[in-house]
């Protein structure tokens, strides 16, 4: 029989509500996943992603006013994990630019808790992130040609 280590989430939500309740639904997905760490803000999700290197980072859009596309760049540099962003909001254009930004994909909060924990799981088994930076310390696409 193999292990086969559950899958590290970490939670970036603002409303502490969100938090617990994420929580507990992916502690009850337990061996499947497992809570990494929580943080409620970009500091605490930029230091969680450093320590805690999980699978997966759950992200929300909007934290207390401040829009975490502004460090989606930054998170991605500090860990291997894939970002899936988990919103209410429901702006086509901010989704699409999460996608472009390095995201692997976005889920609405009015979804079902199945669709979430599927997302979560799909992501998680996904083709590996490349490395988040080359050796000049940028990512990839940052050194491609303007067009």
């Amino acid at each position: 029989m193999t292990d086969v280590a559950p899958i590290a989430v970490l939670l970036v939500d603002d409303q502490p509500a969100i938090l617990w309740g994420l929580e507990m639904l992916i502690g009850g997905e337990w061996p499947r996943m497992t809570v990494a760490g929580k943080a409620c803000d970009r500091d605490a999700a930029l230091s969680l992603a450093t320590k805690a290197q999980p699978d997966v980072i759950l992200l929300d859009l909007d934290l207390a006013g401040e829009l975490s596309l502004e460090f989606l760049p930054e998170l991605l540099g500090r860990s291997p994990a894939r970002v899936l962003i988990f919103t209410c909001l429901r702006d086509r254009a901010l989704h699409e630019r999460a996608l472009k930004d390095g995201a692997s994909g976005v889920v609405l909060k009015n979804e079902s808790a199945i669709v979430l924990l599927e997302a979560i799981a799909s992501v998680s088994n996904s083709a590996p992130r490349q490395a988040a930076t080359d050796q000049t310390g940028r990512r990839p696409e940052q050194n491609a040609e303007p067009r």
